[in-house]
């Protein structure tokens, strides 16, 4: 089965898969307080399409870490 998949089809399911853990990455990147719950609704609901949104939604808005209590982690190890 897997060896009658071409070029393109790969290409659309590594575009896929990128689209798909994109609000994991934007919640990483942003560095939001709770990450853990936006990968979590992402991996579980996000292939269903409306809750991706709400993963996004979440990744966009959920509050930062301040980068005062990065330094006091920081500082403490």
């Amino acid at each position: 089965m897997l060896s009658n998949i071409g070029p393109l089809e790969l290409l659309v399911i590594a575009a896929v898969l990128v689209v798909l853990v994109t609000p994991s990455v934007i919640a990483y990147r942003r560095k939001v307080e709770r990450l853990w719950l936006v990968v979590l609704v992402n991996v579980i609901a996000g292939p269903t399409g409306l809750l991706w949104f709400v993963a996004l939604y979440m990744a966009m808005t959920m509050r930062t870490r301040s980068t005062e209590n990065m330094l006091r982690a920081d500082n403490a190890v």
